[in-house]
């Protein structure tokens, strides 16, 4: 990762909007920004300084990853650090992360700078779109995934609870490298996947029962997100119809993604084919979301965002049905957006003959 080029474009961003300087609090834009792994510090970034702020305890650690800031030991609370560094470059228009400080560190920032602005997605923004390291980094992760996966369907068998499977899975990815998983799984039996985020219970897999999987790594600070819907030994007529249409508006929204084609248009390529098979009302949520140092990260891909694809973003592809009492499908993939078309980065199958256990 180029982090000097990172912060001197942050830094061409500070200047159009007008501020000296911006505070940088939220952990993955800190990691974007330095190469920090750590769980406590701040960037104070202005035109002429990049500052790394921590306390004793990752000072040895950040001098080891955070090349080209200039690293300083807080002897106090983090806010009243700041403000002597701010009151020592003389900054007085000072932008910071809206959704990442407190009221009260606000209150505090702002009763001893002249003048502080709130900003949103500025980090967030060029984090969109991935980097070639950053890429490798991302099928770095979903090899890790996926071969968890791969073990843990050879378990599956009558009586296994959600509980059980959720937890076999979260050790093999473990196992296999993964410093633990992106957030927690969804295991989901029967009528409970009509629960979009079902928590894992003691329910017990059963033959011709559904069993919707959500799971995700991380591996090397980056994020993955797959789901699968499994069925045992047999599948119902209603669940192979459901299953079929889930499967068919993905692959119309995949066919989508290209560069310049808005997320809206992506969106409302599987929407409209649940909708024309009358399942419109059972997809309530969007299409998908970015991923990388978050599981959920700009950009939204949804029917409201109009904003064109990049080349160079990794976005989920998860359209879903669900109807309660009954069960749900959905079915995700990450993919990488190209200049003419995508890459499925996922390999993990999904064709229905694949998904019969």
């Amino acid at each position: 990762m180029n982090i000097n080029n990172r912060l001197h474009l942050l830094q061409q961003k500070i200047a159009k909007k007008g501020l000296e300087g911006l505070v940088i609090t939220k952990l993955p834009n800190i990691r974007y920004l330095s190469g920090f792994t750590g769980s406590e510090a701040l960037i104070l970034l202005s035109m002429d300084k990049s500052i790394f702020l921590t306390d004793f305890r990752y000072i040895e650690q950040a001098q080891g990853e955070c090349r080209g800031l200039e690293i300083v030991e807080r002897k106090k609370p983090a806010i009243k650090a700041l403000v002597n560094l701010v009151k020592k470059l003389r900054l007085k228009v000072l932008g910071f992360e809206s959704e990442s400080l407190t009221f009260a560190q606000y209150s505090e920032l702002k009763s001893k700078v002249r003048k502080v602005i709130p900003v949103k997605g500025m980090v967030e923004e060029m984090r969109e779109v991935k980097e070639e390291e950053e890429i490798n980094l991302i099928r770095g992760v979903l090899k890790v995934t996926e071969q968890a996966f791969e073990k843990v369907l050879k378990d599956i068998s009558p009586g296994l609870t959600e509980k059980q499977i959720a937890n076999r899975l979260e050790f093999n990815m473990k196992e296999g490298g993964a410093e633990g998983t992106s957030f927690d799984t969804i295991c989901a039996v029967g009528e409970r996947a009509s629960l979009p985020h079902a928590h894992p219970s003691d329910v017990a897999v059963k033959p011709g029962v559904g069993l919707l999987i959500d799971w995700g790594a991380k591996w090397m600070s980056y994020n993955s997100d797959l789901t699968r819907v499994l069925f045992l030994n047999r599948i119902s007529h209603q669940a192979r119809k459901i299953y079929q249409i889930v499967k068919k508006a993905q692959s119309l929204a995949i066919e989508m993604v290209r560069e310049g084609v808005s997320a809206r248009e992506v969106d409302l390529a599987a929407r409209r084919y649940i909708e024309s098979q009358g399942y419109g009302k059972n997809f309530g949520h969007g299409l998908g979301h970015g991923i990388g140092l978050e599981v959920h990260e700009s950009p939204r891909i949804c029917k409201t965002n109009r904003k064109p694809l990049k080349a160079g973003m990794v976005i989920t592809i998860e359209p879903g049905i669900y109807l309660p009492k009954w069960g749900g499908v959905r079915i995700e993939d990450m993919v990488l957006v190209k200049k003419a078309g995508c890459e499925v980065l996922s390999h993990t199958p999904k064709a229905l003959e694949a998904v019969i256990l």
